[in-house]
């Protein structure tokens, strides 16, 4: 037993630090038989004989296109690894052709020692040739490679042709030359194919099948814990479901696990593309599905925030891991918890019930698709949420009914949902008038309800095409086996999938890096090792601001004045026109290309400098194979191998080419070792059995580290290394030398080539990570503000039919998707920042600062999406039916965020401080929310009457106008008439009020107003986070150099001591916003706002955003917003204080102005003269040194 339990505890530990399952052991398996069996053929006298004069080329090309991946991606890798043998080898052959030209007929004669002698001068000519070839193609390698790292796996097998062959003696024909580069090549790439297709094949199809099912389950387990999560609000309502509700810690966990099997989905699909199958169903009909799972999975992620928000609003504790204690305050920490509650416990049965049916639908999605792809049963997820669950369950393929009417279910799904609808609306339109007001509690509501309907909504089109799928299905197998599969090619489906399978399905996404053409799979976080480089003319399609810098010839011909001309001698002109007709065109010719090359250079300065990095690197490091005097002692040290791996050691960064290096080197040391180990075992080559054995248990963990690992290219070389060392010494030929000499030569080529490169990369033209990372974030901040231009629609006041066009909607997406991947370059670049060299200290703070920057742009990022697909869906209300109202304040609402997300993108790029007054989006939010609610109260819920009359003429005038939005503009008239605004609170002006409110456009703006609310605490994070990376610019003293907020007097009077000594008490923030205030605005101010409202609503052009509150909730609010704290104080001091926040840019009577006037000029230390209503027990205890701070005095 013991023996047993320390067994058990030793695998548990294995696996905890090198994880392997089933699916990695096999493709390490596949891998290590197919180097194994290459490395035989290399020891086996006759089969070396057919390699030609580069055998060792065989063991390489077989780590190189390995089949330890699925089908598609061998068949991907061997396709690229042909191209590039093909180009090299002619590219090769033409220079050597041109080099022994120069040699004259002596060339095939005379061995290289005998040309040096004899024939110096051609013999440096014909190298001289070869060295020119050598830059051109190290040139191409390089612009290659940064073009598009996709591309690695083309231009790698070029370079090994062509620097290994140009090393090679020149005395050898085109043929022996062919011979030797081309066919270990294909015989590796051919032994690569069989063996992946004879031992434990990877088919792509099938592998989309069940990574759609896993996909599928994720979601679906995701969804029925948030939804559980929402709805249990007490312990009543845990009773409606089985399953325990998980932490809200596990359940933002699920968000990320979501989004890993959405992208795994994705890239197994493009995958797909490569493979020829054989089955009933065709990999492209899963698209409908799969092409869906993006959105299904941004709206799962808003159901998941919306707990979140519940989750604070309820009053739980918050536990959250603040690296920096920056204290945001939640917005929705002071709503009114018991508003929501009440409010939930009215339709939490009717969302249960829809939950229920939608569960049962999404189970029954999971089995077709499994039975219809072939996919395992047991892999589908079966739920366990409800209590009473009556839903048959299907464990194997036996259980499966013959036919599934999934038209029932359908149909099923429609009637639960339009049944949700009108249920939630009915209970909604009989609780009080104030719980259904524009609030953070109906914005958080609303966010739940809507993305709820539109998961239901994506969940039935789902079951459509699985319909037509499983009818599809159905027909096939009726035909039989053999008349019912068919072979699939999706290459050759149409020309988009050709162009795909033909450049790469990554060119565009510029997704794919050189780990994925080594490693041979589709990396969805990018690896440490390498990050593809954002390309220039993303930077210039997708920002607004970078358009200026693009000149169009013609527009700029025709923008200029245009002179009258004079016709008095048309002679004169007739006889010049042709030579200036000439003179012309050639000069717009002429300003075209320059045009075009400033254009192209522009676009292609990356380019250009790592493919100079490149050349310049590499003929550093072999610069002697073509200078005559020294060719031959470069080629007896393997000079071959210091500039194979040199090229394996440049990164376009600093940081990635120190860490490339530092991998390189312990591959190199460990493999040679482990080579010098086999040989020595195998007694000099006595005993090759138990060498190739001792081999394998190195190359075994070489595998493993190439295939479940992101140290891939450490690991290659390190397998490569064994086997080059140990043939070195076996293999007989020109090159003489002990397997000691071997290894030493070998770790000679790492420390000399890796040194150059590593040289080459600081001193010319270096790019370093910690400037792409400023880069990457400086572009995501930008793409983000041209996404919030994008969804503001409408803001100059234009009526709109469609406040989201398809065009927009298509822009935000290509800019969502460029975020996205640059926020995923940002994340690379970061730990790349912390291996290269700094002069400015440690690096651990910032690296803090960077990863919740970037973690605050991710959700920023996912909150506008699922925004911007609302608005799609359903439209928005304020932005189609009250634009012209309101669109001042959502003016100012949008661009306040632009410009503080311009200032964050300038500070950043720039290393520039932030502007010393950058105020936050709250307030601007806030007055627009009351805008809303404003003018919904005017258009529904008052009346106009005039003074000693009845109702009765008030409606028939009301009637008369049509609204109230057709008064006159002055204010006098409304005076002269008598007309006043008092509310009005009937049952059909209620009613129409809430329907309103009800309707799906009002409730796409509440769910969007609270993932506004959200980006404005997330904006505000992320200004405090740009402060600690490049400063700001404080005021030191003056009027703004203290700050004005009610919490700096309540303090200072609460804890003098704290206040004089400048530190702050933690702060707790209510969770009730009913304890901010409690002030209650009198009749006659409900009046005059009202009166104001209309008066503004009569001229459009004039109105300008104000802060003067309409009710209790809007001071409550204004105030919180105005002080950004959490902690407020009670009583008239708190509304005196108030005023002061609002002294500048706010509208404000005369009763404010000579209050804030009275504490303005305060001459003496009275408090009794700026406060009435102080007592004098509280004048006596005010401090003389409070006094003179408020006085202005020292």
């Amino acid at each position: 037993m013991k023996g047993s339990s320390s067994l058990k505890n030793g695998y548990a530990k294995f696996q905890r630090y090198f994880p392997c399952d089933k699916v990695l052991a096999k493709r390490i398996f596949k891998s290590t038989v197919h180097s194994t069996v290459a490395l035989i053929f290399c020891l086996i006298p006759k089969v070396r004989e057919r390699l030609g004069n580069e055998p060792a080329m065989l063991p390489l090309i077989s780590v190189m296109v390995h089949p330890g991946r699925r089908v598609g991606g061998t068949i991907q890798g061997a396709i690229y690894c042909i191209t590039g043998l093909i180009f090299g080898l002619a590219f090769s052959l033409l220079g050597r052709f041109l080099a022994q030209r120069c040699l004259g007929s002596t060339w095939n004669i005379l061995d290289e020692k005998e040309q040096l002698v004899s024939n110096y001068n051609s013999y440096r000519s014909g190298l001289a040739i070869l060295s020119v070839f050598e830059v051109i193609m190290l040139f191409v390698h390089g612009w290659m490679r940064s073009v598009s790292h996709h591309y690695f796996g083309i231009v790698f097998p070029l370079f090994l042709v062509v620097h290994f062959a140009f090393l090679a003696p020149l005395s050898n024909s085109a043929a022996a030359i062919a011979n030797s580069f081309s066919t270990p090549f294909y015989l590796g790439i051919a032994m690569s194919l069989f063996w992946n297709l004879t031992l434990f094949p990877e088919f792509g199809s099938t592998y989309l099948g069940n990574t759609t099912v896993y996909t599928l389950n994720e979601i679906h387990h995701s969804l029925n814990n948030a939804i559980n999560f929402f709805l249990s609000i007490d312990e009543e309502s845990k009773k409606l479901y089985a399953a325990d509700t998980v932490s809200s810690a596990k359940l933002l966990k699920m968000k990320d696990n979501v989004a890993k099997k959405v992208s795994a989905c994705s890239a197994v699909t493009e995958e797909c593309i490569y493979e020829i199958s054989y089955s009933y169903m065709s990999p492209t009909e899963l698209k409908p599905v799969t092409s869906r799972f993006k959105d299904l999975a941004i709206y799962v992620n808003a159901i998941i925030n919306a707990c979140q928000l519940e989750f604070m609003l309820l009053g739980h504790t918050h536990n959250e891991h603040d690296l920096l204690n920056i204290d945001t305050e939640k917005e929705i920490r002071h709503a009114d918890a018991a508003k929501l509650t009440k409010v939930l416990l009215k339709v939490r049965i009717h969302i249960f019930r829809l939950h229920k049916t939608l569960s049962d639908c999404f189970y029954l999605v999971k089995v077709i698709l499994a039975r219809d792809f072939d996919v395992q049963l047991d892999k589908v997820r079966i739920p366990k949420a409800f209590e009473m669950d009556d839903f048959p369950q299907f464990k194997n393929r036996d259980d499966l009914p013959m036919h599934i009417d999934t038209e029932m279910y359908i149909n099923k799904l429609v009637k639960a949902l339009v049944q949700f609808d009108l249920s939630f609306r009915e209970e909604l339109s009989n609780i009080d008038a104030d719980l259904l007001e524009p609030n953070d509690e109906m914005f958080l509501l609303a966010s739940f309800l809507m993305n709820f309907k539109e998961i239901t909504n994506t969940i039935i089109s789902i079951m459509k095409s699985v319909k037509e799928m499983h009818i599809k299905r159905m027909e096939r197998e009726e035909k039989g086996w053999f008349r019912g599969k068919s072979i699939w090619f999706v290459a050759l489906h149409n020309r988009a999938s050709f162009i795909d399978w033909f450049y790469g399905s990554q060119r565009r996404a510029q997704r794919g890096t050189e780990n994925d053409s080594l490693g041979g799979g589709h990396s969805i976080h990018f690896n440490p090792e390498t990050v593809p480089l954002r390309p220039d003319y993303e930077e210039d399609e997708l920002l607004s601001q970078q358009a200026s810098s693009h000149v169009n010839l013609n527009e700029s011909e025709s923008s200029g004045p245009v002179l009258p001309k004079n016709n008095t001698d048309n002679s004169t002109e007739d006889i010049t026109s042709p030579s200036q007709g000439f003179i012309s065109v050639c000069n717009r010719w002429f300003k075209k290309l320059l045009l075009s090359i400033n254009r192209f250079y522009k676009s292609s300065r990356n380019h250009f400098r790592f493919g100079l990095q490149v050349t310049v690197a590499l003929m550093l490091a072999s610069f002697p194979m073509f200078v005559p005097e020294s060719r031959n002692w470069y080629v007896n040290i393997h000079g071959a191998w210091i500039g194979f791996v040199c090229i394996l050691c440049l990164e376009p960064s600093v940081g990635g080419t120190f860490w490339v290096f530092f991998l390189r080197g312990v591959g190199v040391i460990a493999g040679a070792a482990w080579g010098y180990l086999s040989y020595v075992a195998g007694i000099n080559q006595t005993n090759p059995y138990l060498e190739v054995i001792i081999t394998i248990f190195g190359a075994v963990p070489g595998f493993y580290f190439l295939l479940g690992s992101p140290y891939i290219k450490a690991a290659i070389i390190q397998i490569i290394s064994i086997y080059i060392v140990m043939l070195a010494a076996i293999l007989p030929g020109s090159i003489k030398g002990s397997i000691l000499q071997n290894f030493a030569k070998r770790c000679l080529a790492v420390g000399y080539g890796g040194g150059v490169a590593l040289v080459v990369q600081v001193t010319l033209f270096p790019i370093t990570a910690r400037d792409q990372l400023n880069a990457e974030i400086a572009f995501s901040v930008g793409c983000l503000a041209e996404m919030e231009t994008l969804y503001a629609a409408g803001i100059e006041g234009e009526a709109l039919k469609l406040s989201l066009s398809d065009e927009k909607y298509e822009r935000f997406r290509k800019l969502s998707e460029a975020t996205k991947s640059a926020l995923s370059r940002a994340t690379s670049y970061k730990g790349l920042t912390r291996q290269e060299p700094r002069l400015k200290g440690e690096y651990t703070e910032l690296e803090n600062v960077f990863t919740q920057i970037i973690f605050i742009l991710k959700q920023v990022v996912e909150r506008l999406d699922n925004s911007v697909l609302l608005r799609r869906q359903y439209g928005s209300a304020i932005a189609e039916e009250l634009n012209s109202i309101v669109y001042p304040y959502r003016r100012q609402f949008v661009a306040s965020i632009v410009n503080i997300l311009r200032a964050v993108q300038e500070a950043i790029i720039n290393k520039t401080p932030m502007p010393q007054y950058l105020p936050s989006s709250r307030i601007a939010h806030r007055r627009l929310i009351n805008k809303v609610r404003e003018t919904l109260k005017i258009r529904y819920g008052t009346q106009l009457h005039k003074p000693n009359t009845s109702e009765n003429s008030g409606e028939s005038y009301l009637r008369k106008n049509g609204n109230i939005y057709n008064l006159s503009d002055s204010s006098e008239s409304d005076e002269d008439l008598g007309l006043i605004m008092k509310p009005k609170r009937n049952i059909n002006v209620n009613m129409k009020e809430r329907q309103f409110i009800l309707k799906e456009k009002f409730l796409s703006w509440s769910a969007s107003s609270s993932a506004s609310e959200e980006i404005i605490e997330y904006i505000e994070e992320l200004v405090e986070l740009t402060k600690i990376l490049v400063g700001v610019n404080e005021f030191k003293y003056g009027f703004l150099s203290r700050p004005l907020y009610e919490d700096w007097a309540a303090e200072a009077v609460v804890g003098f001591a704290d206040f004089v000594n400048h530190t702050q008490a933690p702060r707790k923030p209510p969770t009730r916003g009913r304890e901010l205030d409690e002030d209650v605005p009198s009749e006659n101010e409900m009046q005059s706002l009202d009166e104001d409202a209309v008066e503004s609503n009569s001229d459009v052009e004039a109105i300008q955003p104000v802060a003067l509150p309409t009710d209790e909730h809007v001071s409550r609010t204004l105030a919180r917003m105005a002080t950004n704290t959490t902690q407020h104080s009670h009583g008239e001091s708190s509304s005196k204080w108030r005023r002061r926040a609002y002294s500048i840019g706010s509208g404000m009577g005369t009763d404010d102005l000579n209050s804030l006037t009275k504490v303005h000029t305060l001459g003496e230390a009275n408090i009794a003269y700026y406060d009435e209503d102080r007592s004098s027990e509280e004048e006596d205890e005010l401090p003389l040194v409070l006094k003179r701070i408020v006085s202005h005095k020292k």
